[in-house]
């Protein structure tokens, strides 16, 4: 049987530890990076900042799926679509939004967000997203937008 030494054994719960460490570290630095994305996110989202908006998306394309439908449109037909014929909210918030980190370029998004039509109607949506980081940048390449079913009697 092998016989390790004290100073063996702690060695490697030093080294084990600063491991563990620093993917937590990485992890945390991850989803702060992510959330101040959404941040902008939902900024460029009131203010209307119809080419920002467009250029969070992949440049390969994304997915765009919502209430059953799933899509693959290029970077180029995404960014026309916020061009010519997308219209902002009155309002926009994100709600309980988390950030899963699969590795130190991609994450998972999962939450929901509220969105305020210019005639003042209130919409929820639940959330997910799959972002990609590509030269330093977050890029959306899969994103789901389901609106939250009416509530029985309305």
């Amino acid at each position: 049987m092998l016989k390790l030494r004290p100073l063996t054994l702690a060695l490697m719960f030093v080294i084990t530890a600063g491991v563990f460490s620093a993917d937590a570290q990485d992890s945390s630095t991850t989803e702060r990076s992510v959330l101040a994305f959404y941040d902008s996110y939902a900024e460029d989202l009131r203010q209307e900042r119809r080419e920002g908006i467009a250029n969070r998306y992949d440049r390969r394309g994304a997915y765009l799926m919502g209430n059953g439908s799933k899509r693959l449109q290029t970077f180029e037909q995404i960014k026309e679509r916020y061009l010519t014929k997308w219209s902002g909210p009155k309002s926009f918030s994100w709600k309980d939004l988390s950030v899963e980190v699969i590795s130190k370029n991609v994450v998972a998004v999962v939450g929901k967000f509220e969105w305020v039509t210019t005639t003042g109607q209130s919409m929820n949506f639940s959330y997910t997203g799959v972002l990609i980081k590509h030269k330093g940048e977050w890029r959306i390449r899969i994103e789901d937008e389901s609106m939250a079913p009416p509530k029985p009697g309305n």
